[in-house]
């Protein structure tokens, strides 16, 4: 055997070995956090299990087939069929930051090898910006949370998502007259819908001020962290027609898409 196909053998057998660890290192379970985004409320534009929410459409977790939502549950079983079944969403719609650490423990409870989180929305949005979560409060849940998931699962992967920019749900629908009335009637997100420029400008900065402390939480603990999902451009097209708020099936999809590369799977 010539030194050049012992060197061929030997690199064939190298891609081999890299290829097989990144299939072990696929997760068998996954457990999803967070609030209503997480649950896929109103994802298929009606307006049934509006708390319960249509988790078969979620983002993280979602699993039914042929709905136009390639999850991150789906796209691992693509590649890994043993995490078939294998799912927890573990989210609450309407849930908030001071959630989070009970929701922690649950996952740990499911024994997950994979977390997602994607939390923060509900803290943003408040009836005037004197109820938004402060960042310190925010930041001291999401801490608690995040020991709670490293001590239980610790060799689980936890990827930790920015908060959606809620402002531009602002933006994409202020022009239209449904998207109005959506807002009229379920009189949510006030600060940010329909309080005017100076409470939304102030809702948008803490906003930001909760992916920062975020991506300083996940940078001191070596975790995965998304920092795609606040400058997702997302359209009116992405959104619920029943409440011009949450992400519809598309949108759930484009959520899902711009975070699974931060896995590192």
């Amino acid at each position: 055997m010539t030194r050049k196909t012992i060197a061929l053998l030997t690199g064939v057998l190298a891609i081999v070995a890299i290829a097989g660890s990144a299939t072990a290192q696929l997760p068998n379970s996954i457990a999803g956090l967070g609030d209503s985004i997480t649950r896929a409320a109103l994802a298929d534009n009606s307006i049934g299990g509006l708390s319960y929410g249509q988790p078969e459409h979620s983002w993280s977790v979602g699993y039914e087939a042929g709905d136009g939502v390639d999850s991150h549950y789906e796209r691992v079983k693509a590649a890994n069929p043993g995490i078939n079944g294998n799912y927890w969403n573990l989210a609450e719609s309407g849930a908030q930051a001071d959630d989070l650490p009970g929701q922690a423990n649950a996952a740990v409870a499911t024994g997950a090898d994979y977390v997602v989180i994607q939390m923060g929305g509900n803290d943003v949005c408040a009836d005037s910006t004197s109820d938004m979560t402060p960042t310190a409060t925010y930041q001291s849940h999401f801490t608690t949370a995040l020991d709670t998931l490293q001590a239980g699962l610790p060799d689980a992967t936890i990827l930790v998502t920015e908060v959606v920019r809620v402002k531009r749900v602002y933006d994409v629908g202020k022009y239209n007259l449904g998207c109005q009335l959506a807002w009229a009637t379920f009189q949510w997100c006030n600060n940010v819908l329909r309080n005017g420029s100076t409470q939304r400008n102030a809702a948008d900065a803490r906003n930001i001020e909760y992916n920062n402390a975020l991506r300083s939480l996940c940078a001191a603990r070596g975790l995965p962290f998304d920092d795609d999902v606040f400058e997702w451009q997302f359209s009116r097209g992405n959104l619920s027609d029943v409440d011009c708020f949450h992400p519809d099936k598309s949108g759930q999809n484009l959520l899902a898409g711009i975070t699974y590369d931060a896995s590192r799977f």
